[in-house]
């Protein structure tokens, strides 16, 4: 994505993480919900904070912070899932984040240039300038690895099966 293409987004909902912004466009979103409760079933993938119960659906919650590598982020009171859109699979991801900042207009932003190789397979597509504040645009198709989605995919499955069985003995 160059700076051109930022300006044709609706906007952007950026958000802290490690003590960085990020930022993601709005179309990639589909929900911001607050941190919540979270199922930890055994054997649960590194990447993985927990699975989340959106209404009878099984969402995996990822930790953002390592999937950038960034370290452990600090996860308070404020701290919040993004409910990416679905990947065509009918599953969709959360991502968790320490603090969503608000949505923002992309007139706002000023680019800084592409990011080039700095980031593992493109995942930051764009540095972008809020009011002197440096911004990593990240581009939600180049964060995980087709194999990294497959075996998501897989783990889902295997929560929402989890999540069907309780809705029987309910029954």
């Amino acid at each position: 994505m160059s700076g051109q293409n930022v300006a044709s987004l609706s906007g952007i909902i950026t958000f802290r993480l490690c003590e960085q912004v990020f930022g993601v466009p709005v179309h990639s979103v589909r929900e911001v919900v607050p941190l919540a409760w979270l199922d930890r079933p055994p054997q649960l993938p590194s990447l993985v904070h927990g699975v989340l119960n959106l209404g009878g659906r099984a969402v995996a919650v990822l930790r953002l912070d390592r999937l950038l590598g960034l370290g452990d982020g600090r996860y308070d009171l404020d701290a919040s899932i993004l409910i990416m859109r679905d990947d065509g699979a009918g599953r969709g991801l959360g991502l968790l984040v320490e603090h969503v900042d608000g949505v923002r207009s992309a007139e706002l932003f000023s680019p800084m240039g592409d990011a080039g190789q700095d980031s593992f397979n493109g995942c930051v597509s764009e540095h972008l300038d809020l009011q002197g504040q440096a911004v990593r645009l990240l581009s939600w198709d180049r964060l995980l690895l087709e194999e990294e989605r497959r075996r998501l995919t897989e783990f889902q499955a295997q929560a929402q099966d989890r999540l069907a069985l309780l809705d029987e003995a309910a029954s």
